[in-house]
């Protein structure tokens, strides 16, 4: 793959804060390439060195050790700092109207005043902000902020969207919408969006790849269709006219490692070679009176991947 299609990379970044006895490792040696025009969810526990990252990346501070790339530009440089948007956990704002500072950061990330402003009056309308241009940003509830934040991530236009925690502070009926939104205008423009979140069920709605930390070192990354087939090739669900009678025949599978009723009344079978089973359950079917009505993978929610990798850490 080219360099061009990189847009985030990292080689053995490091970040150590305070000195001697009170040195604390936030990152110790991350190395990861973020394609362009994807959308990757970051996540780990908390303390794995999520935020220290992103603000690496952003050139908010410096690598202790190692080096970062967007774009093949060093992060902190000038260059680099024109591909992103960022939008970070706790956005604050002057006391000045939303479309005042909206206007006053694309000023500085180089647009024409008029532009600025037509720019902010589209995203605010977007995100669901319209007719609050003209109160002041410092007096929004929570969540207003956290959406104003996003507009002004967006106001540039940038190639790359930086967002920690974006939907932290909305309400379920505002995260769903924030995170739709996110994935949309990203597939829709071919933005590259590196996403942090604990909420992971929402976050699995839109990003198609994702990167897991831990203490400060990368546990995986993949795409998250290679992450479920990895977590459930061997994993099915069944369901048939008689389970109770048709998990029987199975436990006399040699090739089936368990199987058991969950609780939609359904049978789920973890087995050695799901391609061979595949052939060992048409076989079964064929010789019994037993109607099959449901044979599929079964779908581990990122979640529960999530907690499976990091708990065997």
């Amino acid at each position: 793959m080219g360099n061009e299609e990189i847009a985030i990379k990292t080689e053995g970044l490091r970040k150590v804060f305070g000195r001697f006895r009170k040195r604390i490792v936030a990152v110790k040696e991350l190395n990861m390439e973020i394609e362009r025009s994807t959308i990757h969810g970051f996540i780990g526990p908390n303390g794995a060195g999520k935020t220290t990252t992103i603000k690496m990346l952003v050139g908010a501070i410096r690598p202790t050790k190692g080096k970062a790339f967007i774009f093949d530009e060093p992060v902190g440089s000038v260059k680099a700092k024109r591909y992103i948007g960022y939008s970070p956990e706790h956005p604050n704002f002057y006391p000045m109207s939303a479309i005042d500072f909206l206007i006053y950061m694309g000023r500085i990330s180089g647009m024409k005043r008029e532009e600025a402003r037509k720019r902010a009056k589209e995203l605010m309308e977007w995100i669901g902000l319209e007719g609050f241009e003209n109160k002041n940003a410092q007096r929004f509830s929570a969540g207003m902020k956290q959406k104003l934040s996003i507009v002004q991530a967006l106001i540039h236009d940038p190639d790359i969207l930086i967002l920690d925690e974006p939907t932290a502070n909305l309400d379920p009926i505002g995260r769903f919408e924030v995170i739709g939104k996110i994935g949309e205008l990203a597939r829709k423009e071919r933005k590259t969006v590196f996403i942090s979140s604990h909420i992971l069920y929402e976050l699995e709605k839109i990003v198609d790849h994702v990167t897991i930390i831990k203490r400060g070192n990368v546990l995986l990354q993949s795409s998250i269709a290679s992450l479920r087939k990895r977590f459930s090739e061997n994993h099915f669900i069944i369901d048939t006219s008689s389970n109770k009678q048709f998990i029987k025949r199975l436990e006399g599978i040699g090739n089936v490692k368990k199987v058991w009723i969950n609780h939609e009344g359904k049978i789920e079978v973890n087995v050695s070679n799901g391609e061979r089973f595949k052939k060992e359950l048409i076989d079964l079917v064929k010789n019994s009176n037993i109607i099959m009505n449901e044979f599929s993978p079964y779908k581990m929610s990122l979640e529960n991947i999530f907690i499976k990798l990091v708990e065997s850490e």
